[in-house]
């Protein structure tokens, strides 16, 4: 077989295990009979692979897909077709199936498989491989390669003084050189025992001793070695003591031993600006970006699978795009975002086969012109928009005002130029001419029905 299929549902296993443990809800885990679906997913590709390697060569940076469909899978796995298409669902949420085509009810559908999970132990052709296998066998016993087997890496000991069998020798013994080093000190007037054991191994071992030029080129490395070092740090120095000077700090502020309010005050004292950010705003900023973050997630993500790195990643790039806004517009930016990012989810929902929200390390990038910085001109679009349903609003309510008051009875109606005059000083305050001459061709043109 082309996949190891053990080696292939031990890492089902560990995807799955992995899986699982990032998800909070129950019913959002990979059931025991789903992995079952899965493995025999795997098992049918295995056999679909070898037909295929059989045709032509398989490759493995491009594997063909499996064609199937739920009546096979029922069988096999003896469950109901409603089942295995649930289970194709989730498998395909969690990512043990990558991509499923659908050709129609009355045909198979193609699914292809997470390659990570797969095995693949050969993609040559099973009968090459057979051929040359027979070709080894047949080889004369001189020109077969023998293979020798390594011994145990265990060094040999020598066990009768540790154990109670006085029998149970080692024939092979290593002995071991101990060597005794009397050091005597002019101070004191005992003698210290050193002991060493020096194991000997082969290959540490040299037929022929050092010269005296190769200790004196060894030697010679090492000095040069410790010059270049030495030079190197001094050359770092140099440009620490360097900077320092350029940039007026003390040496308490370099080496960064000084306080939160000096370092606001180095902050604000250098060029003139503003410190980067203290720790106020930070916590500022951080309560809009959560906020923003948790609409996101339950308005964009709500169906996908987001890790942790991907949530840190998100909330730090939202952190730009509220670093610069000043506190007292702070309130109308967010409110502004929260806006566009329900704009995205509407853009969405219109074709969601064709469009889709990307990943919030892409989408919320300030540089990314196809993320959440492409919402900028949808929401000066929607924001014109609705302010001309509002002016046409307006107007409509004062034409309909007055043909109202043209309709009653002269006992009942209204003066006919106060009402006017009336409609003419709302229209009037909104400052648009456009709509000052539409109302009179509609006061003058009784038959238009727009209104």
């Amino acid at each position: 077989m082309i996949i190891n299929y053990s080696i292939s549902f031990q890492a089902l296993d560990r995807f799955v295990f992995r899986f699982n443990n990032d998800q909070e809800a129950i019913g959002k885990k990979v059931r025991q009979s789903m992995i079952a679906t899965a493995k025999e997913v795997i098992k049918i590709y295995g056999v679909s692979l070898v037909k295929s390697n059989k045709v032509s060569p398989i490759d493995p940076c491009n594997l063909p897909s499996l064609r199937t469909n739920n009546i096979q899978l029922a069988k096999i796995t003896q469950a109901s077709g409603r089942t295995i298409q649930r289970h194709i669902d989730r498998l395909l949420d969690c990512g043990i199936l990558t991509k499923k085509i659908w050709h129609g009810s009355h045909s198979s559908y193609e699914l292809f498989i997470n390659p990570k999970i797969l095995w693949i132990k050969g993609v040559g052709s099973v009968d090459k491989i057979q051929n040359r296998e027979k070709d080894v066998e047949n080889l004369s016993i001189e020109n077969q390669v023998i293979k020798n087997d390594k011994l145990t890496k265990c060094p040999h000991s020598y066990t009768n003084k540790k154990t109670n069998k006085r029998n149970n020798r080692i024939i092979a013994v290593e002995k071991l050189q101990e060597s005794w080093e009397v050091s005597l000190d002019e101070g004191l007037s005992s003698t210290q025992k050193t002991t060493h054991k020096r194991a000997k191994k082969p290959e540490e071992r040299s037929s022929l001793p050092l010269t005296v030029d190769d200790r004196t080129e060894k030697k010679a490395k090492k000095e040069t070695e410790k010059t270049r070092r030495k030079d190197l740090f001094e050359e770092k120095a140099r440009r620490k003591d360097a900077w320092r000077g350029k940039t007026g700090l003390d040496e308490k502020t370099a080496q960064g031993r000084q306080t939160s309010a000096e370092k606001v005050s180095i902050g604000a004292n250098r060029k003139g600006t503003a410190p980067f950010c203290d720790a106020s705003r930070h916590a500022f900023l951080s309560k809009y970006v959560h906020e923003l973050w948790g609409l996101a997630k339950e308005v964009l993500y709500k169906d996908v699978w987001l890790n942790k790195r991907q949530s840190n990643l998100a909330l730090t790039l939202l952190y730009q795009w509220y670093e610069p806004v000043s506190d007292e517009k702070m309130d109308y930016v967010h409110q502004v975002y929260k806006t566009r990012i329900y704009i995205a989810r509407d853009y969405v929902d219109r074709d969601p086969d064709h469009r889709f929200i990307k990943l919030p390390y892409e989408y919320f990038n300030p540089k990314s012109k196809g993320g959440f910085a492409g919402t900028k001109p949808w929401y000066e679009a929607d924001k014109r928009h609705k302010k001309g349903l509002k002016l046409k609003k307006v107007l409509g309510e004062q034409v309909r005002k007055f043909r109202n008051n043209e309709k009653k009875d002269t006992a009942q109606a209204r003066p006919r130029l106060t009402v006017f005059r009336e409609c003419e000083q709302r229209i009037g305050k909104l400052g648009i001419p456009e709509l000052l001459s539409k109302f009179y061709a509609a006061v003058l043109n009784p038959e238009l029905k727009e209104y």
